[in-house]
């Protein structure tokens, strides 16, 4: 035991059922609606027999993604073109070949399921400048391409606030360029993303044979539940509108200033900083540190994601972690990952404890301040896309009671097994 315990008491926790927005297309809607949008953009001109089509996936979790390739896929073979696969992810994957391929693979996207090959490779070509001097970088396979199409949930992004932010464009921009691209944006921090990603993508497609993108909207409980296909000169501005539409419906926590959050899990397949930050609140950049809301005094970080191969981005977000945590860290991983994205403190170690117990321990004892245990305010999750179904402390079931849109279960203890690891 690190410290020494300062009380044997533990809050009540409560199931908290949150009503969220929901419309899942199902798997097949998720296809039929491919078909449709990929009907509407008539690509017929663009590609045809002879003709090779670049489709670039990222390394994000978004609901479905292995699906719509695959449907992407069977629509260009229908025109008589050829199709591959190549990892439009940035610096992820360690920033190797390899690496990205696997994230791929782990998100669904193998060869043998989507029926074509996929091409991983960090070599990129220089496609100019874009106006404010920013060199402009495209895989190279892609490059080679007669037609690329991208793909790409839209919602906020982790680090800024824009009229794009995490979507079409970042991908174009950052994932289609590879670390190169991710180098040369990220060093101007937060407005190398708000003001130069936009006019790389922008250059993206002028110069290069991007032929349309497909927008992911995704409902309160992370599944797909709009596809629109976008023909590439009308990216930007419905990109913009779909943004505002996945705002509104983005899910939260239920209130805004909070003594302890407890998430079981983060990894880069929930968000691109680990844990997403406009659900916690803190973004620790170089050059931008936290969001308005919401405050939290203290955050643990249980687990890692399988999904993320190691990659700890965003712990740096936590005060604590446990030591079944720190033993999953990819060290050079996470650090490529968070000093590329201008975010070192992403990566900075939390102090590791032994067992959830001594971390929520230690976090109520030493951390909160002057706060009776069993009266904190504490919320546990299962990761930051999770939001319907949470638990709440007893302090939170009373002040959130008789809310629209929230029921509880039964009040118990907070339980740990005999190893000290939350039930």
């Amino acid at each position: 035991m690190l410290m020494k315990e300062q009380s044997d008491k533990f809050p009540r926790m409560v199931k908290l059922t949150q009503q969220l927005y929901s419309a899942p297309l199902g798997d097949e809607g998720v296809a039929a609606s491919v078909e449709r949008e990929f009907a509407r953009l008539n690509l017929s001109g663009q590609i045809g027999p002879g003709k090779t089509v670049a489709l670039g996936a990222g390394s994000r979790g978004v609901a479905s993604i292995n699906l719509i390739i695959k449907t992407l896929v069977a629509q260009v073979k229908a025109l008589g073109a050829e199709a591959f696969v190549f990892p439009a992810m940035g610096s992820h994957g360690g920033a190797t070949d390899e690496g990205q391929k696997e994230v791929l693979e782990t998100l669904g996207i193998t060869e043998e399921y989507v029926g074509c090959p996929l091409k991983s490779s960090l070599e990129v070509v220089e496609l100019g400048r874009s106006p404010s001097g920013l060199p402009v970088y495209l895989d190279k396979n892609a490059s080679q391409a007669d037609a690329i199409i991208i793909t790409n949930r839209v919602k906020a992004h982790t680090n800024f606030r824009g009229h794009v932010e995490s979507g079409l464009m970042k991908i174009l921009a950052i994932g289609t360029g590879k670390h190169a691209q991710a180098m040369a944006i990220h060093k101007h921090g937060t407005k190398g993303l708000r003001d130069y990603m936009p006019e790389v993508a922008r250059t993206i497609l002028q110069r290069a044979p991007v032929v349309a993108g497909f927008a992911v909207l995704e409902d309160g409980y992370h599944q797909a539940s709009r596809i629109v296909g976008i023909p590439a000169d009308e990216i930007e501005r419905t990109e913009e509108r779909l943004l505002e539409e996945s705002k509104r419906i983005m899910p939260k926590l239920p209130v805004t200033e909070l003594d302890l959050l407890i998430i079981e899990k983060i990894g880069k397949n929930i968000s691109g900083a680990g844990m997403d930050t406009n659900v916690v609140g803190r973004v620790r950049l170089t050059d931008y540190d936290k969001f308005p809301e919401p405050v939290i005094k203290a955050i643990i970080a249980l687990d890692l994601t399988e999904e993320t191969h190691g990659n700890a981005t965003g712990m740096g977000l936590a005060d604590f972690i446990t030591r079944r945590f720190a033993d999953k860290i990819d060290f050079r991983s996470t650090y490529i990952n968070c000093i590329t994205g201008q975010g070192p403190a992403q990566a900075a170690m939390p102090v590791p404890l032994d067992t959830d117990r001594e971390a929520v321990r230690v976090a109520l004892d030493y951390i909160i301040g002057a706060v009776a245990p069993e009266d904190a305010r504490v919320i546990r999750i299962k990761d930051t896309l999770s939001m319907a179904e949470i638990e709440v402390s007893e302090m939170l079931m009373r002040e959130l009671q008789g809310r629209d849109g929230f029921s509880f279960g039964e009040l118990k203890d907070m339980q740990f097994d005999e190893t000290g690891t939350l039930v």
